[in-house]
């Protein structure tokens, strides 16, 4: 598999078939582990987060995801949710899938900006999305939403109507972009939203999910 890094229990895996704008991945050096050695880099941990760019990308995640599950490891996955054919091979494995919103479901122009590709390919994106949904739901997994709340893309607004259609879950991250430098990269034409903007997304969450975390203004917290 390639990764830009394994650490502190996490799977950072490379390249993704999206191009947001913002992505730090997408920039960053990476390098060829096999699932051994990648697993060996894990030993001692109970739970792994396994994401980065795109991890499902990659031929050998169902080999890397048997092997912990196998040693008694929690999987968490976090995906875009545009290949849903991968994340069914590995459900057996994980006990928790994060989906991240991109955008507006119902503004293509807008989704196609924030996921770098043609308008065409985000309605494709849309449709994947909920096949991958779909999967997770019936597997019985947990399901965590992760949505990156953008000005003018994605606020509290956007992010009511995505989740009535998404419905609910077991988490919902709200999250305020550029609050970790180190998840984002600063794009001219994107603006992060206000602190209130925000909290008032996660109180829409809460709508959703019985757990909603917020990152904000440089704070992590649940929303009561």
């Amino acid at each position: 598999m390639r990764v830009i890094k394994v650490e502190n229990c996490r799977v950072e895996a490379a390249y993704c078939n999206l191009r947001c704008p913002y992505c730090t991945h997408l920039e960053m050096e990476s390098h060829e582990l096999s699932v051994d050695e990648i697993a060996s880099k894990l030993n001692g941990c109970e739970a792994v987060y396994i994401g980065g760019a795109e991890p499902t990308i990659h031929r050998d995640l169902k080999d890397l995801v048997e092997k912990l599950a196998e040693k008694g490891v929690k999987v968490t996955l976090k995906t875009s949710g545009f290949n849903p054919k991968a994340v069914e091979e590995v459900l057996n494995f994980v006990d928790m899938v994060v989906l991240e919103i991109k955008g507006d479901f119902d503004d293509l122009k807008k989704l196609s900006t924030l996921i770098g590709l043609s308008e065409e390919r985000a309605k494709k994106y849309i449709e994947n999305f909920f096949k991958t949904l779909e999967a997770v739901r019936k597997s019985g997994k947990k399901i965590r939403i992760w949505a990156r709340m953008i000005e003018n893309y994605l606020d509290a607004e956007t992010l009511e109507r995505v989740m009535s259609r998404v419905g609910r879950v077991d988490e919902i991250l709200v999250y305020q972009y550029l609050s970790k430098p180190e998840w984002d990269k600063k794009v001219e034409y994107l603006s992060p939203p206000s602190f209130e903007e925000v909290v008032k997304a996660g109180k829409v969450a809460k709508k959703f999910a019985n757990r909603v975390i917020v990152i904000a203004g440089g704070r992590r917290f649940e929303v009561d």
